[in-house]
């Protein structure tokens, strides 16, 4: 959603933070890697993840590489504790443009 200035403002003072759009990947026309070659801007994607997840990942980190942050894929997907601690982690890495 799109917010005037004055309403930027407002929300501003009452202490909210307000999040901007990130851009979305672009894939090359053809690509058959159209997630996962750092030829076309989208960080390479780590052996045995899901696409969708990468992308995810990806998206949600602003398009910067989110593998650093990555816990091993069998603990991202048994445990809740760790997909609470990711998501945080994820945006903090969009917010350092």
């Amino acid at each position: 959603m799109s917010w005037r200035p004055d309403q930027q403002a407002m929300l501003s003072a009452m202490g909210y933070v307000l999040y901007r759009q990130a851009a979305a990947p672009v894939a090359v026309a053809g690509s058959t890697a159209a997630f996962g070659g750092e030829e076309n801007g989208v960080p390479a994607r780590p052996e045995g993840m899901p696409e969708r997840l990468w992308s995810a990942l990806v998206r949600a980190a602003g398009g910067r590489d989110p593998s650093p942050l990555l816990p091993p894929l069998p603990v991202l997907r048994s445990g809740g504790e760790a997909k609470r601690a990711l998501w945080p982690a994820l945006r903090a890495l969009r917010r350092t443009r």
